[in-house]
């Protein structure tokens, strides 16, 4: 295994070197906005050469969840690649491949049962839009809209760990903050009228970030790295 390894370890150490512009892709997705402005390095080298994703248990999870709700709402397909990697869908890095434990999805169901939202009628379920950031097409698979004292609310489902700290969520709101601006130019109203929240669901808590960015806020963050 020996000659094996050494082209292994020198081809991890040709991507860990790896230099120069690599070319942004033309779509994409909401959740991965936040990792190219963060870390744009561990994302070109991704994308110099893509690599699989492990089928976490809890991204399965995740999955299940969102189809289950979609089915409740009488929405049927839609959910086949959520708007979110592994990480942002359920913190499950530490969690081995298998079989989705059922009891889990019951009680992720339950607590669904129990929140503000079982009984509320949404205006949209799982929807794609696609907005036009500074020329790039940022995909937004928006899980739920719905009308609350005449105000519009934009709510992403998660089923993993809710943000472990105010710069966690400064981070995680980017997410949110796509999402209500495409839904505000898709319906034609101003973005101050749309409220955005996540809905995590292992925990039943309902975060609303301090402060949701704006398109201008949005562009200038996606400028740092498009260049």
């Amino acid at each position: 295994w020996q000659t094996e390894l050494t082209l292994l370890l020198e081809e991890r150490q040709r991507r860990i070197d790896a230099t120069g512009l690599v070319e942004l892709p033309t779509r994409v997705s909401a959740s991965r906005f936040k990792d190219f402005v963060s870390d744009p390095a561990a994302v070109a080298a991704s994308l110099r050469r893509p690599m699989p994703e492990r089928p976490y248990r809890a991204t399965r999870l995740g999955t299940l969840f969102h189809e289950w709700v979609e089915q409740r709402y009488g929405v049927h397909g839609t959910a086949e690649e959520l708007d979110a990697v592994s990480g942002e869908i359920d913190g499950s890095e530490s969690e081995a491949p298998g079989a989705v434990d059922p009891d889990g999805l019951a009680a992720l169901k339950a607590t669904f049962e129990r929140s503000e939202f079982a009984s509320l009628t949404p205006e949209e379920v799982e929807i794609e839009i696609h907005l036009i950031l500074d020329g790039e097409v940022i995909v937004c698979k928006l899980d739920a809209v719905y009308l609350v004292d005449g105000r519009y609310r934009v709510v992403d489902w998660k089923t993993g760990k809710a943000p472990r700290d105010a710069a966690d969520l400064e981070s995680k709101q980017l997410q949110l903050a796509l999402y209500r601006q495409a839904f505000a130019e898709w319906k034609g109203i101003d973005p101050s009228l749309i409220d955005a929240v996540f809905y995590y669901v292992t925990d039943d808590r309902v975060i609303r970030p301090e402060r949701i960015y704006d398109r201008d806020e949005l562009v200038a963050l996606w400028r740092t790295i498009a260049r």
